[in-house]
C-alpha cells in the first residue's frame, strides 16, 4: 500500500471516530448538564408501538400550531411546569430567551413535532410492559440549546425496569 493510500485510509477512520466521540459527548453534557424536565406521553396505536426491541413514544407537547404547520421546520416549545410534568406554554420558530425552559422539535411527515426522543429501546420482549400501561412519562434532560435526551421512562409512576433484571 503505498504511502499516501495510508494516510488516507488513517484519516478516513480518525474522522469517523471523532465524529462518534463528539456525538457522545453532545448527548453525554446534555445528560449531565441539562434542564430535567418530565414529560407527559400520549397513547399510540398499539399495533405500532412496540417494533422489534423499542416502543414508540409521542407526546402531549408534540401538537403544531396551524401557523407553524410546515413540514421540516424547527419548532421551539417553551415550557412550563404543569404539576408533576411540563406541559407546552408556547411556540415560536426561533430560539427563546436562554432564561426560558424549552424544548427544539422538527415538524414531521404527520404534521407533529419530533423531539429525537420518539424512541426508547427495551430489552426483547418487555415493550408490553410499556404499550399496556395507564400511565407512562418520560424523564428528559435538555440542553441549552433545547436538544433532548431520556433520562428515564416512569411506568404507572415507577422507573421502568423489566422484571428479572
Amino acid at each position: 500500500m503505498s504511502r499516501r493510500v495510508m494516510i488516507l485510509f488513517f484519516a478516513v477512520v480518525a474522522a469517523q471516530v471523532i465524529g462518534l466521540v463528539v456525538f457522545a459527548s453532545v448527548r453525554q453534557i446534555a445528560l449531565t448538564e441539562g434542564r430535567e424536565v418530565t414529560l407527559q406521553t400520549v397513547p399510540v396505536d398499539p399495533r405500532s408501538l412496540l417494533q422489534g426491541d423499542y416502543a414508540i413514544l409521542d407526546y402531549e407537547i408534540a401538537d403544531v400550531p396551524p401557523w407553524l404547520d410546515d413540514r421540516g421546520l424547527i419548532v421551539y416549545v417553551v415550557l412550563r411546569q404543569c404539576g408533576q410534568v411540563w406541559c407546552a406554554d408556547w411556540h415560536a420558530n426561533h430560539r427563546p430567551d436562554s432564561n426560558e425552559v424549552y424544548i427544539r422539535g422538527v415538524v414531521n411527515d404527520r404534521g407533529r413535532l419530533d423531539f429525537g426522543i420518539g424512541t426508547f429501546f427495551v430489552p426483547e420482549g418487555t415493550g408490553h410492559i410499556v404499550e399496556n400501561a395507564s400511565d407512562v412519562k418520560v424523564v428528559v434532560s435538555l440542553s441549552s440549546s433545547g436538544n433532548a435526551v431520556i433520562k428515564e421512562v416512569l411506568v404507572d409512576g415507577r422507573p421502568f425496569e423489566p422484571a428479572g433484571r
